[in-house]
């Protein structure tokens, strides 16, 4: 029906007179791909909007898109490309290692600014599915991936999937239906896509949510929309999806008991393989959404351990937050090597819970140890001091750190 009236649609608009017999084969397909789900009536809409604002037929994709998510001109040609060729340098001040996930990240963004291998069926520009061990940068990669598009780390719009977790969550997300309370207000999802069309969309921790809520992502990735429980249509052609998950990391053995399905010590080629495999064995077989696994195909990014290498590097990069935060108070605190090395050595024993577990170790070996020093010492602006000696007691005891004042020379 859509093709049988989209011709004299088309033809109606002012400029179709100029278009090529060879270039209308090719608009005219374009046009119905564009309009999949739509009545007769929106098409109709559509083309009296493109008269409207003067799009010229040629155009039309703009006054599709303006008709659904109310942006004319494509947000994703307006990025600095520039920006994005260097992006790997600026994501990697924040993400360390990771090399295959933030390239793999990178060709889904660049494939979405050229529009290569780009559908017409109003699917989101980039579905991605991050998975991996703990701590290791999964949502600061979706934060620095927000960053790079808007200037602005806040600017993505994210879900907790951990508190979606009932029955009836999805009213939430896309509105109760009518006859119930909340019915007027929408959903969180829809009434954020329907603001901001053009945005990246976190859900994190996806296994923490409903079973029933993957018939909603389903849609999502299919589909391109939702319809709210007021009944109107939210798209979702001009968003980033991105879904992270602690999936794969254990696995039930024969005795139903949780171990271990990855462990540091394996290359990431096994750590790859081995996440990937059970995941495909939760969506297939417990959640029985096999067709959602299929849609987010190749699209997951599997996280690999934090690696010692990687783990210095880290532990340098916040030891330097840290110090650089108290300048900000005109206090200056430096680390003598012998020190540098004994809290090395603490805080990279274990790297089990990856830039997390970094971390929480600074925050017990030095970031308390510290502020009790230098509030012991009343320490006052432009004060300077250095970290001689870091001692650990037995169990039960404090970290402390031995401070010492450096005078300025006179």
């Amino acid at each position: 029906m859509r093709r049988a009236l989209a011709p004299t649609l088309l033809r109606s608009l002012p400029d179709f007179e100029q278009v090529a017999d060879d270039e209308y084969t090719a608009l005219l397909n374009d046009f119905i791909d564009e309009t999949e789900g739509l009545l007769l009536l929106d098409l109709t809409a559509i083309v009296q909007l493109a008269r409207l604002e003067n799009v010229p037929v040629m155009r039309i994709s703009d006054a599709v898109r303006r008709y659904k998510v109310g942006i004319t001109e494509d947000p994703w040609q307006k990025i600095d490309k520039d920006k994005i060729r260097n992006a790997y340098n600026i994501i990697q001040r924040r993400v360390k290692g990771q090399y295959h996930a933030v390239t793999h990240l990178l060709d889904i963004i660049k494939r979405a600014v050229t529009g290569v291998g780009s559908n017409k069926s109003g699917r989101p520009r980039g579905v991605l599915f991050l998975a991996g061990p703990t701590g290791v940068g999964k949502t600061e990669l979706a934060k620095t991936v927000t960053q790079l598009l808007f200037g602005d780390e806040s600017a993505y719009i994210r879900f907790d999937m951990s508190e979606f977790s009932v029955e009836h969550a999805d009213q939430r997300l896309i509105g109760a239906p009518p006859g119930y309370v909340g019915y007027n207000t929408g959903g969180e999802l829809t009434n954020a896509i329907r603001e901001k069309p053009f945005s990246v969309v976190l859900f994190d921790e996806i296994e923490k949510a409903h079973p029933q809520l993957m018939d909603k992502f389903l849609q999502i990735i299919d589909d391109g929309v939702l319809t709210s429980g007021r009944g109107d249509r939210v798209y979702f052609s001009e968003s980033l999806i991105i879904f992270t998950s602690n999936l794969g990391i254990y696995r039930l053995n024969n005795e139903g008991e949780r171990v271990a399905n990855i462990t540091p010590d394996e290359s990431f080629e096994t750590v790859q393989q081995n996440v990937k495999r059970e995941i495909e064995h939760y969506f297939k077989l417990i959640l029985n959404r096999p067709e959602l696994f299929n849609r987010i195909g190749e699209n997951i990014i599997v996280f690999d351990f934090i690696r010692p290498e990687v783990a210095e590097q880290i532990f340098s990069q916040m030891v330097d937050n840290i110090l650089r935060g108290l300048e900000k108070q005109a206090i200056t605190v430096t680390i003598a090597d012998k020190a540098m090395v004994t809290l090395k050595s603490r805080c990279l024993a274990d790297l089990s819970n990856g830039g997390r577990g970094i971390r929480n170790q600074l925050e017990i070996h030095l970031i308390n140890p510290l502020s009790r020093a230098i509030f012991d010492q009343n320490a006052l602006p432009n004060d300077a001091f250095c970290i001689t000696h870091i001692s650990y007691g037995e169990t039960g005891e404090m970290t402390a750190v031995q401070l010492t004042r450096i005078m300025e020379s006179i």
